[in-house]
């Protein structure tokens, strides 16, 4: 089947990412291959030690974990095993017990400077097919492509509004163990992130503050290893209300045009983020999912209800069109273009029963049971293999835009990818051992 004439396919630009893609990861691979090989170690070691090698006066624990992009506990637990092989010491603040030192021993240096060698020499050899003169044209160009896509890059300009309430703030980074949001919950636990919308006086609406911290949040997640899944939510009985009325709505029927479309483009841009971020997203809906509230539920991955939940695409009551944040091109694929419609020209109420039959919700739950349920479907997730999910999650929102044909070759590329990891052949020996696998999302 071909794509419309007016549908743009974007062949040209998907084959370079996946070939980027396909590249990185073949090429991490064979490094983390050849370290565990002859070295018996494995890459998060190497960079750990990478970091240290760089820092002889050593390095507290919280910073070497904000320069790796993990969680604490994964560093703590990285700490742990090269100290008890004597290849780093750590010393305790004596102004701050809390405080911990870590530096590579004499030990340590030796066995990362033979790794590091070796490490060189294979960068050298994978890369060896581009001859010097190319090597450097690639490297430029590639330079040029990461300053364009890095968030305020020079394709990209920011909106403004005054404030700043809606700018690309990119003030959150992983890791986000211990991260407070102001504006909603957030909680980690057993891979799983918790976001929970909590203003349950007024049914949990939206701010323009929450907005932007939910998507700066989504956006962070993408580079947070430590979750696996993601389960949304809201306090109180209720998912949300949508955008509050006097905080977002009255100020709105003032703004200058460029004001509004910076707006527009902030609430489209959390959708974005939670389509983009590898981990499967789980809405459990209770109560009043309404207006804005209802698109986060739709741009989730997975949905649960409790009975008695209802859903409404609320825009065109309030004299607005119902194409919000995606809900034209997302809502169809998930209930079918006729019902999307009728729910976006009527903005009537989808009950949950109606929701479940409709292929809206996954599964339908007694009231209150949906957080219960989504977490449920959360650990299933997390026992999964991670790296293949978050690509299944990946080819689900690229291959919208693909032909048939281009989308059957860019699987074949995903599922390849997929068989180098660890956990394909984890399930291959579990399958033979009769037993069940352990994936580790590697």
């Amino acid at each position: 089947m071909n794509a419309p004439a007016e549908f743009p396919t974007h062949r040209t630009e998907l084959r370079l990412w996946l070939r980027l893609l396909t590249t990185a990861n073949t090429i991490e691979a064979e490094i983390r291959r050849r370290l565990r090989d002859r070295f018996n170690t494995t890459l998060p070691r190497f960079d750990l030690m990478a970091q240290l090698e760089r820092a002889p006066d050593g390095i507290q624990l919280g910073e070497l974990s904000r320069r790796m992009m993990v969680s604490n506990g994964n560093v703590t637990g990285l700490v742990e095993r090269l100290a008890q092989e004597e290849l780093i010491d750590r010393q305790v603040s004596e102004t701050d017990r809390r405080a911990v030192q870590v530096r590579l021993t004499a030990q340590g240096r030796a066995v990362f400077a033979e790794m590091a060698r070796a490490h060189a020499d294979w960068i050298a050899e994978l890369v060896g097919a581009l001859d010097t003169a190319e090597q450097e044209a690639l490297s430029t160009q590639l330079s040029a492509l990461k300053a364009s896509v890095r968030p305020g890059g020079p394709t990209k300009p920011k909106p403004k509004r005054q404030g700043g309430t809606m700018r690309r703030q990119n003030a959150i980074a992983a890791p986000l163990a211990g991260f407070t949001p102001q504006h909603f919950g957030f909680a980690i636990e057993d891979g799983i992130a918790t976001v929970t919308l909590d203003r349950p006086e007024k049914k949990n609406p939206l701010t323009f503050e929450s907005y932007a911290e939910l998507r700066d949040t989504f956006r962070a997640l993408r580079f947070e290893e430590s979750v696996t899944a993601v389960v949304i939510t809201g306090a109180g009985g209720n998912f949300s209300s949508g955008g509050d009325v006097f905080e977002i709505i009255e100020p709105l029927t003032t703004m200058g045009a460029a004001d509004l479309h910076a707006f527009t483009t902030m609430t489209g841009d959390l959708v974005k983020e939670m389509r983009a971020c590898p981990q499967p997203v789980v809405a459990a809906v209770e109560g009043v999912c309404a207006g804005a509230g209802a698109i986060i539920a739709m741009a989730s991955d997975l949905r649960v209800a409790g009975a008695g939940a209802k859903v409404a695409f609320l825009f065109n009551r309030v004299g607005l069109a119902g194409c919000d944040m995606g809900a034209c091109a997302i809502l169809p694929r998930i209930i079918g273009q006729g019902r999307a419609s009728e729910l976006l020209y009527t903005g009537r109420f989808m009950s949950a029963e109606e929701g479940e039959r409709w292929g809206f919700f996954n599964r339908l739950v007694p009231a209150g049971e949906a957080l219960g349920a989504a977490r449920e479907t959360a650990r299933a997730l997390v026992r999964g293999p991670a790296y293949a999910n978050g690509l299944t999650k990946r080819m689900l929102h690229m291959e919208w835009a693909m032909g048939v044909d281009a989308a059957i070759d860019a699987e074949a590329m995903a599922q390849a990818l997929c068989m180098k990891t660890q956990d394909f052949r984890r399930a291959f020996e579990a399958f033979a051992g009769k037993t069940k696998p352990v994936f580790e999302g590697n």
